[in-house]
Protein backbone atom coordinates (compact mmCIF):
# COMPACT_ATOMS: atom_id res chain seq x y z
CA UNK A 1 0.00 0.00 0.00
CA UNK A 2 2.79 2.41 0.96
CA UNK A 3 4.79 1.41 -2.14
CA UNK A 4 1.78 2.22 -4.36
CA UNK A 5 1.22 5.53 -2.51
CA UNK A 6 4.85 6.55 -3.04
CA UNK A 7 4.74 5.54 -6.72
CA UNK A 8 1.48 7.48 -7.13
CA UNK A 9 3.01 10.56 -5.50
CA UNK A 10 6.11 10.40 -7.69
CA UNK A 11 3.97 9.88 -10.81
CA UNK A 12 1.73 12.82 -10.01
CA UNK A 13 4.63 15.13 -9.23
CA UNK A 14 6.52 14.15 -12.37
CA UNK A 15 3.41 14.64 -14.49
CA UNK A 16 2.97 18.00 -12.79
CA UNK A 17 6.56 18.93 -13.59
CA UNK A 18 6.21 17.90 -17.26
CA UNK A 19 2.95 19.82 -17.61
CA UNK A 20 4.30 22.89 -15.79
CA UNK A 21 7.51 22.77 -17.83
CA UNK A 22 5.60 22.88 -21.10
CA UNK A 23 3.31 25.68 -19.93
CA UNK A 24 6.04 27.79 -18.35
CA UNK A 25 8.37 27.18 -21.30
CA UNK A 26 5.81 28.53 -23.77
CA UNK A 27 5.10 31.49 -21.49
CA UNK A 28 8.80 32.21 -20.94
CA UNK A 29 9.51 32.16 -24.66
CA UNK A 30 6.79 34.72 -25.34
CA UNK A 31 7.84 36.92 -22.40
CA UNK A 32 11.53 36.82 -23.36
CA UNK A 33 10.76 37.64 -27.00
CA UNK A 34 8.58 40.56 -25.88
CA UNK A 35 11.00 42.03 -23.33
CA UNK A 36 14.24 41.61 -25.27
CA UNK A 37 17.61 40.78 -23.76
CA UNK A 38 18.06 43.93 -21.65
CA UNK A 39 14.66 44.04 -19.93
CA UNK A 40 14.61 40.29 -19.45
CA UNK A 41 18.01 40.59 -17.79
CA UNK A 42 16.49 43.00 -15.26
CA UNK A 43 13.66 40.55 -14.55
CA UNK A 44 16.15 37.66 -14.22
CA UNK A 45 18.11 39.62 -11.61
CA UNK A 46 15.08 39.98 -9.33
CA UNK A 47 14.10 36.37 -9.94
CA UNK A 48 17.55 35.41 -8.69
CA UNK A 49 16.95 37.45 -5.54
CA UNK A 50 13.53 35.81 -5.13
CA UNK A 51 15.19 32.38 -5.35
CA UNK A 52 17.52 33.31 -2.50
CA UNK A 53 14.59 34.63 -0.45
CA UNK A 54 12.69 31.38 -0.95
CA UNK A 55 15.59 29.40 0.52
CA UNK A 56 16.04 31.85 3.38
CA UNK A 57 12.32 31.63 4.23
CA UNK A 58 12.45 27.82 4.08
CA UNK A 59 15.34 27.93 6.57
CA UNK A 60 15.99 24.21 6.17
CA UNK A 61 12.76 23.45 8.01
CA UNK A 62 11.16 21.44 5.20
CA UNK A 63 13.75 18.67 5.50
CA UNK A 64 13.41 18.48 9.30
CA UNK A 65 9.62 18.24 9.10
CA UNK A 66 9.70 15.59 6.36
CA UNK A 67 12.14 13.43 8.34
CA UNK A 68 10.48 13.89 11.76
CA UNK A 69 6.76 14.09 10.94
CA UNK A 70 4.54 11.22 12.08
CA UNK A 71 5.75 10.96 15.64
CA UNK A 72 3.52 11.63 18.64
CA UNK A 73 4.61 15.26 18.84
CA UNK A 74 3.61 16.09 15.26
CA UNK A 75 1.26 18.91 16.33
CA UNK A 76 3.95 20.54 18.45
CA UNK A 77 6.47 19.94 15.65
CA UNK A 78 4.30 21.82 13.14
CA UNK A 79 3.71 24.60 15.71
CA UNK A 80 7.43 24.92 16.30
CA UNK A 81 8.13 24.98 12.55
CA UNK A 82 5.51 27.69 11.99
CA UNK A 83 7.03 29.77 14.80
CA UNK A 84 10.52 29.54 13.31
CA UNK A 85 9.28 30.40 9.82
CA UNK A 86 7.49 33.46 11.22
CA UNK A 87 10.68 34.69 12.89
CA UNK A 88 12.66 34.13 9.66
CA UNK A 89 9.97 35.96 7.65
CA UNK A 90 10.10 38.97 9.98
CA UNK A 91 13.87 39.20 9.48
CA UNK A 92 13.52 38.99 5.68
CA UNK A 93 10.77 41.64 5.67
CA UNK A 94 13.18 43.99 7.44
CA UNK A 95 15.88 43.33 4.81
CA UNK A 96 13.47 43.96 1.91
CA UNK A 97 12.24 47.17 3.56
CA UNK A 98 15.80 48.48 3.93
CA UNK A 99 16.58 47.58 0.31
CA UNK A 100 13.43 49.39 -0.87
CA UNK A 101 14.30 52.53 1.11
CA UNK A 102 17.85 52.60 -0.24
CA UNK A 103 17.02 51.88 -3.91
CA UNK A 104 13.44 53.23 -4.21
CA UNK A 105 12.73 50.21 -6.44
CA UNK A 106 9.19 48.85 -6.02
CA UNK A 107 10.43 45.37 -6.93
CA UNK A 108 11.67 45.02 -3.35
CA UNK A 109 8.15 45.72 -2.08
CA UNK A 110 6.95 42.83 -4.24
CA UNK A 111 9.61 40.58 -2.71
CA UNK A 112 8.40 41.76 0.70
CA UNK A 113 4.93 40.37 -0.10
CA UNK A 114 6.43 36.91 -0.52
CA UNK A 115 8.20 37.17 2.84
CA UNK A 116 4.99 38.23 4.59
CA UNK A 117 3.15 35.06 3.49
CA UNK A 118 6.13 32.67 3.70
CA UNK A 119 5.14 31.21 7.13
CA UNK A 120 2.05 29.63 5.53
CA UNK A 121 4.38 27.40 3.51
CA UNK A 122 4.50 25.10 6.54
CA UNK A 123 1.14 23.67 5.41
CA UNK A 124 2.67 22.66 2.08
CA UNK A 125 5.43 20.93 4.09
CA UNK A 126 2.79 18.98 6.00
CA UNK A 127 1.01 17.88 2.81
CA UNK A 128 4.33 16.53 1.53
CA UNK A 129 5.02 14.75 4.83
CA UNK A 130 1.57 13.13 4.71
CA UNK A 131 2.22 11.94 1.12
CA UNK A 132 -0.53 14.17 -0.28
CA UNK A 133 1.68 15.29 -3.17
CA UNK A 134 -1.00 14.33 -5.71
CA UNK A 135 -3.25 17.09 -4.38
CA UNK A 136 -0.31 19.46 -4.04
CA UNK A 137 0.62 18.76 -7.67
CA UNK A 138 -2.90 19.66 -8.84
CA UNK A 139 -2.80 22.98 -6.97
CA UNK A 140 0.64 23.82 -8.37
CA UNK A 141 -0.42 22.93 -11.90
CA UNK A 142 -3.49 25.20 -11.79
CA UNK A 143 -1.43 28.06 -10.36
CA UNK A 144 1.35 27.55 -12.92
CA UNK A 145 -1.22 27.68 -15.72
CA UNK A 146 -2.77 30.85 -14.27
CA UNK A 147 0.61 32.50 -13.72
CA UNK A 148 1.88 31.69 -17.21
CA UNK A 149 -1.35 32.92 -18.78
CA UNK A 150 -1.25 36.13 -16.77
CA UNK A 151 2.32 36.90 -17.88
CA UNK A 152 1.41 36.39 -21.52
CA UNK A 153 -1.67 38.60 -21.11
CA UNK A 154 0.39 41.36 -19.46
CA UNK A 155 2.87 41.33 -22.35
CA UNK A 156 0.10 41.34 -24.97
CA UNK A 157 -1.61 44.25 -23.19
CA UNK A 158 1.55 46.35 -23.04
CA UNK A 159 1.72 45.95 -19.25
CA UNK A 160 4.75 43.66 -19.25
CA UNK A 161 6.84 45.77 -16.88
CA UNK A 162 9.49 44.01 -14.80
CA UNK A 163 7.61 44.72 -11.55
CA UNK A 164 4.30 43.39 -12.92
CA UNK A 165 5.88 40.18 -14.16
CA UNK A 166 7.77 39.69 -10.91
CA UNK A 167 4.48 40.09 -9.04
CA UNK A 168 2.97 37.13 -10.92
CA UNK A 169 5.75 34.84 -9.66
CA UNK A 170 5.30 36.05 -6.09
CA UNK A 171 1.50 35.70 -6.16
CA UNK A 172 1.86 32.18 -7.55
CA UNK A 173 3.76 31.16 -4.40
CA UNK A 174 1.48 33.12 -2.07
CA UNK A 175 -1.67 31.51 -3.47
CA UNK A 176 -0.06 28.06 -3.14
CA UNK A 177 0.60 28.72 0.54
CA UNK A 178 -2.96 29.96 1.12
CA UNK A 179 -4.55 27.04 -0.75
CA UNK A 180 -2.54 24.48 1.23
CA UNK A 181 -3.47 26.26 4.46
CA UNK A 182 -7.16 26.20 3.53
CA UNK A 183 -6.98 22.54 2.45
CA UNK A 184 -5.23 21.48 5.65
CA UNK A 185 -7.42 23.65 7.86
CA UNK A 186 -10.84 22.92 6.36
CA UNK A 187 -10.57 20.24 3.68
CA UNK A 188 -9.19 17.21 5.55
CA UNK A 189 -9.24 15.72 9.01
CA UNK A 190 -5.87 15.82 10.73
CA UNK A 191 -4.51 14.03 13.79
CA UNK A 192 -2.60 17.14 14.83
CA UNK A 193 -3.34 20.83 15.41
CA UNK A 194 -1.28 23.96 15.90
CA UNK A 195 -1.32 25.29 19.44
CA UNK A 196 0.84 27.59 21.55
CA UNK A 197 -0.94 27.03 24.86
CA UNK A 198 2.12 25.23 26.17
CA UNK A 199 4.52 27.76 24.67
CA UNK A 200 7.52 26.65 26.70
CA UNK A 201 7.34 23.14 25.27
CA UNK A 202 6.85 24.47 21.73
CA UNK A 203 9.83 26.80 22.22
CA UNK A 204 11.94 23.89 23.45
CA UNK A 205 11.01 21.86 20.36
CA UNK A 206 11.71 24.94 18.22
CA UNK A 207 15.29 25.04 19.49
CA UNK A 208 15.74 21.36 18.69
CA UNK A 209 14.27 21.84 15.20
CA UNK A 210 16.46 24.91 14.66
CA UNK A 211 19.60 23.01 15.60
CA UNK A 212 18.72 20.29 13.07
CA UNK A 213 17.71 22.72 10.35
CA UNK A 214 20.85 24.86 10.39
CA UNK A 215 22.95 22.54 8.24
CA UNK A 216 20.03 22.05 5.86
CA UNK A 217 19.56 25.82 5.68
CA UNK A 218 23.17 26.74 5.03
CA UNK A 219 23.52 23.87 2.58
CA UNK A 220 20.35 24.94 0.71
CA UNK A 221 21.48 28.57 0.78
CA UNK A 222 24.83 27.58 -0.70
CA UNK A 223 23.08 25.47 -3.37
CA UNK A 224 20.70 28.30 -4.30
CA UNK A 225 23.58 30.77 -4.32
CA UNK A 226 25.35 28.29 -6.60
CA UNK A 227 22.37 28.45 -8.99
CA UNK A 228 22.03 32.23 -8.82
CA UNK A 229 25.49 33.70 -8.20
CA UNK A 230 26.48 33.61 -11.88
CA UNK A 231 23.38 35.62 -12.79
CA UNK A 232 24.10 38.19 -10.08
CA UNK A 233 27.78 38.38 -11.10
CA UNK A 234 26.94 38.72 -14.82
CA UNK A 235 24.55 41.58 -13.97
CA UNK A 236 27.24 43.36 -11.96
CA UNK A 237 30.13 42.75 -14.37
CA UNK A 238 28.54 42.73 -17.84
CA UNK A 239 25.12 44.38 -17.47
CA UNK A 240 21.49 43.37 -18.02
CA UNK A 241 21.81 42.52 -21.72
CA UNK A 242 24.45 39.84 -21.17
CA UNK A 243 22.43 38.55 -18.20
CA UNK A 244 19.40 38.34 -20.50
CA UNK A 245 21.39 36.14 -22.92
CA UNK A 246 22.51 33.81 -20.13
CA UNK A 247 19.11 33.67 -18.43
CA UNK A 248 17.26 32.93 -21.66
CA UNK A 249 19.25 29.69 -21.97
CA UNK A 250 18.96 29.02 -18.25
CA UNK A 251 15.17 29.30 -18.47
CA UNK A 252 15.11 26.30 -20.81
CA UNK A 253 16.70 24.08 -18.16
CA UNK A 254 15.40 25.72 -14.97
CA UNK A 255 12.32 23.52 -14.66
CA UNK A 256 14.45 20.38 -15.13
CA UNK A 257 16.52 21.32 -12.08
CA UNK A 258 13.49 20.76 -9.85
CA UNK A 259 12.92 17.13 -10.89
CA UNK A 260 15.52 15.52 -8.55
CA UNK A 261 14.44 17.77 -5.66
CA UNK A 262 10.77 16.82 -6.15
CA UNK A 263 11.45 13.06 -6.31
CA UNK A 264 13.79 13.35 -3.31
CA UNK A 265 11.11 15.14 -1.27
CA UNK A 266 8.60 12.34 -2.02
CA UNK A 267 11.04 9.54 -1.18
CA UNK A 268 12.54 11.12 1.95
CA UNK A 269 9.81 10.32 4.52
CA UNK A 270 9.69 6.60 3.63
CA UNK A 271 13.48 6.32 3.27
CA UNK A 272 13.89 7.90 6.69
CA UNK A 273 11.59 5.29 8.24
CA UNK A 274 13.63 2.43 6.72
CA UNK A 275 17.10 3.86 7.42
CA UNK A 276 17.86 1.34 10.19
CA UNK A 277 18.07 -1.32 7.48
CA UNK A 278 21.28 0.15 6.09
CA UNK A 279 21.90 -2.43 3.38
CA UNK A 280 18.40 -2.01 1.97
CA UNK A 281 18.76 1.78 2.07
CA UNK A 282 22.10 1.71 0.23
CA UNK A 283 20.69 -0.64 -2.43
CA UNK A 284 17.72 1.67 -2.98
CA UNK A 285 19.96 4.73 -3.19
CA UNK A 286 22.14 2.98 -5.77
CA UNK A 287 19.12 2.30 -7.98
CA UNK A 288 17.76 5.83 -7.49
CA UNK A 289 21.13 7.31 -8.52
CA UNK A 290 21.29 5.03 -11.55
CA UNK A 291 17.84 6.08 -12.75
CA UNK A 292 18.74 9.73 -12.11
CA UNK A 293 21.88 9.49 -14.27
CA UNK A 294 19.99 7.66 -17.01
CA UNK A 295 17.26 10.31 -17.09
CA UNK A 296 19.75 13.20 -17.12
CA UNK A 297 21.72 11.75 -20.04
CA UNK A 298 18.53 10.99 -21.99
CA UNK A 299 17.47 14.64 -21.63
CA UNK A 300 20.85 16.33 -22.09
CA UNK A 301 22.21 14.61 -25.22
CA UNK A 302 19.32 15.41 -27.63
CA UNK A 303 19.18 19.04 -26.48
CA UNK A 304 22.97 19.45 -26.87
CA UNK A 305 22.68 18.24 -30.47
CA UNK A 306 19.99 20.83 -31.26
CA UNK A 307 20.99 23.97 -29.33
CA UNK A 308 21.28 26.26 -32.38
CA UNK A 309 17.87 25.51 -33.93
CA UNK A 310 16.22 25.46 -30.49
CA UNK A 311 17.46 28.95 -29.60
CA UNK A 312 16.60 30.34 -33.03
CA UNK A 313 13.13 28.82 -32.94
CA UNK A 314 12.41 29.90 -29.37
CA UNK A 315 13.88 33.40 -29.17
CA UNK A 316 14.99 34.54 -32.61
CA UNK A 317 18.30 35.99 -33.88
CA UNK A 318 18.66 38.49 -30.99
CA UNK A 319 19.46 35.60 -28.64
CA UNK A 320 21.76 33.57 -30.93
CA UNK A 321 24.60 34.04 -28.41
CA UNK A 322 22.59 31.89 -25.98
CA UNK A 323 23.23 28.74 -28.04
CA UNK A 324 26.66 27.86 -26.57
CA UNK A 325 25.34 28.78 -23.13
CA UNK A 326 22.53 26.22 -23.46
CA UNK A 327 25.01 23.60 -24.75
CA UNK A 328 27.25 23.88 -21.70
CA UNK A 329 24.36 24.06 -19.23
CA UNK A 330 23.00 20.80 -20.64
CA UNK A 331 26.50 19.27 -20.49
CA UNK A 332 26.41 19.87 -16.74
CA UNK A 333 22.88 18.47 -16.30
CA UNK A 334 23.95 14.91 -15.31
CA UNK A 335 26.25 16.33 -12.62
CA UNK A 336 23.49 18.64 -11.41
CA UNK A 337 20.90 15.86 -11.26
CA UNK A 338 23.11 13.54 -9.21
CA UNK A 339 24.24 16.40 -6.94
CA UNK A 340 20.60 17.27 -6.16
CA UNK A 341 19.42 13.70 -5.73
CA UNK A 342 22.34 12.78 -3.48
CA UNK A 343 20.95 15.17 -0.88
CA UNK A 344 18.64 12.25 -0.11
CA UNK A 345 21.59 10.22 1.20
CA UNK A 346 22.86 12.98 3.50
CA UNK A 347 19.36 13.64 4.90
CA UNK A 348 18.57 9.97 5.55
CA UNK A 349 21.99 9.20 7.04
CA UNK A 350 22.14 12.39 9.10
CA UNK A 351 25.37 13.57 7.44
CA UNK A 352 24.47 17.19 6.78
CA UNK A 353 28.00 18.42 7.56
CA UNK A 354 29.45 16.39 4.71
CA UNK A 355 26.83 17.79 2.33
CA UNK A 356 27.74 21.29 3.45
CA UNK A 357 31.45 20.70 2.76
CA UNK A 358 30.91 19.67 -0.85
CA UNK A 359 28.35 22.41 -1.53
CA UNK A 360 30.67 25.11 -0.19
CA UNK A 361 33.49 23.72 -2.33
CA UNK A 362 31.30 23.95 -5.43
CA UNK A 363 30.21 27.53 -4.65
CA UNK A 364 33.80 28.62 -3.99
CA UNK A 365 34.95 27.18 -7.33
CA UNK A 366 31.98 28.80 -9.09
CA UNK A 367 32.72 32.30 -7.73
CA UNK A 368 36.49 32.02 -8.28
CA UNK A 369 36.17 30.85 -11.89
CA UNK A 370 33.42 33.38 -12.66
CA UNK A 371 35.70 36.22 -11.60
CA UNK A 372 38.08 35.08 -14.34
CA UNK A 373 35.68 33.75 -16.99
CA UNK A 374 32.83 36.30 -17.07
CA UNK A 375 34.94 39.41 -17.94
CA UNK A 376 36.63 37.44 -20.76
CA UNK A 377 33.89 35.22 -22.16
CA UNK A 378 30.65 36.68 -20.80
CA UNK A 379 27.62 34.39 -20.55
CA UNK A 380 29.42 31.48 -22.22
CA UNK A 381 32.21 31.69 -19.64
CA UNK A 382 29.65 31.57 -16.84
CA UNK A 383 28.08 28.45 -18.38
CA UNK A 384 31.48 26.71 -18.59
CA UNK A 385 32.12 27.61 -14.97
CA UNK A 386 28.76 26.12 -14.05
CA UNK A 387 29.70 22.75 -15.56
CA UNK A 388 32.95 22.63 -13.56
CA UNK A 389 31.27 23.65 -10.31
CA UNK A 390 28.47 21.08 -10.75
CA UNK A 391 31.11 18.38 -11.24
CA UNK A 392 32.85 19.51 -8.05
CA UNK A 393 29.62 19.19 -6.05
CA UNK A 394 28.62 15.85 -7.59
CA UNK A 395 32.02 14.12 -7.53
CA UNK A 396 35.09 16.35 -7.21
CA UNK A 397 34.79 17.41 -3.57
CA UNK A 398 33.95 13.87 -2.49
CA UNK A 399 37.03 12.52 -4.32
CA UNK A 400 39.28 15.11 -2.64
CA UNK A 401 37.86 14.34 0.82
CA UNK A 402 37.38 10.67 -0.01
CA UNK A 403 37.83 9.45 3.59
CA UNK A 404 34.67 11.37 4.60
CA UNK A 405 32.65 10.26 1.57
CA UNK A 406 33.84 6.68 1.12
CA UNK A 407 30.41 5.08 1.48
CA UNK A 408 28.68 7.64 -0.74
CA UNK A 409 31.32 7.30 -3.46
CA UNK A 410 30.77 3.54 -3.38
CA UNK A 411 27.02 4.04 -3.92
CA UNK A 412 27.74 6.25 -6.95
CA UNK A 413 30.23 3.74 -8.32
CA UNK A 414 27.61 0.98 -8.00
CA UNK A 415 25.07 3.22 -9.74
CA UNK A 416 27.39 3.99 -12.67
CA UNK A 417 28.56 0.40 -13.09
CA UNK A 418 24.98 -0.80 -12.76
CA UNK A 419 23.99 1.11 -15.89
CA UNK A 420 26.24 -1.27 -17.84
CA UNK A 421 24.57 -4.39 -16.44
CA UNK A 422 21.34 -6.02 -17.56
CA UNK A 423 20.35 -6.83 -13.96
CA UNK A 424 19.91 -3.12 -13.23
CA UNK A 425 17.21 -2.83 -15.88
CA UNK A 426 15.54 -6.04 -14.70
CA UNK A 427 15.38 -4.70 -11.14
CA UNK A 428 14.06 -1.39 -12.47
CA UNK A 429 11.25 -3.18 -14.31
CA UNK A 430 10.38 -5.07 -11.09
CA UNK A 431 10.00 -1.75 -9.27
CA UNK A 432 7.96 -0.11 -12.06
CA UNK A 433 5.64 -3.13 -12.17
CA UNK A 434 5.15 -2.95 -8.40
CA UNK A 435 7.01 -6.18 -7.65
CA UNK A 436 9.55 -6.67 -4.88
CA UNK A 437 13.03 -6.52 -6.37
CA UNK A 438 15.65 -8.74 -4.75
CA UNK A 439 18.00 -5.77 -4.37
CA UNK A 440 15.66 -2.88 -3.73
Amino acid sequence: MIRKRIFSNISWMLLERVFITLIVLASNIYVIRTLGAHQFGELAYFQALLGLLIVAADFGLRRVLLVSFGKLASGKLVSATLLLKTIAAAFLIAICTIAWIQTDDDAFLILLIYCAFAPFEVYAFVMQAELRNDRLAKIRTVLALAGAGTRVWLCMSGLGLVQNLLLTYVLQSVLLFLFTWAWTRFGIQTSWHISYQNFRQVWRISKIVLSKSMYYFFSMLVIQAHYRVDQIMISGMMGSTELGIYSSAYKLVEQLIMIPAIVSAVLLPQMALKRKNRELTLNRLSMIYGVTMLAAIAIAVPVMLMTDPLIQLAYGPEFSAASPVLFYLMLGLPFLFIANMSGLYFSVMGQERQAFIRNVAGLFINIALNLFMIPRYGATGAALTTVVSYFVVAYGAELVFWTRFKEHLHIKYRAISGLLRINFYKDLMHVLLGKQSPQT
